[in-house]
């Protein structure tokens, strides 16, 4: 009977890990636009959620947009969105957005 107990609470528990591991990452991120020229920046904030199966998320303060993850390992994840290109760099949380524009934005991203 201790035997079964103790091997259902260890199962409960591994599926637990499981769903944690899966669970969505989520980011706040600010930093500033730089113009083309290099005379002129903005201060810019957005919000990073990474989702399991490689969807990500983006929202510039104008509600939640999607993007498309090109490549993603263990040290940067590329993804392109309707105005930009974007890489977030998972060990420092340092974002580039890339805009067709010709405009720059660095950012720092922690999580949230």
């Amino acid at each position: 009977m201790f035997r079964s107990i103790m091997v259902g609470v260890a199962i409960v528990l591994l599926m637990n890990a499981a769903h944690a591991a899966e669970a969505s990452r989520q980011f706040s991120c600010s930093g500033n636009l730089i113009a083309p020229t290099a005379l002129v920046s903005s201060t810019k904030r957005m919000r990073l959620i990474l989702s399991p199966a490689h969807k990500l998320s983006i929202d510039l303060g104008q509600g939640e947009g999607k993007a498309h993850v090109v490549s993603n390992n263990n040290i940067q994840l590329k993804f392109r969105a309707k105005a930009f290109v974007g890489e977030f760099f998972h060990h420092t949380g340092d974002l580039f957005l890339i805009y067709k524009s010709g405009h720059l934005a660095q950012l720092a991203c922690t999580p949230s």
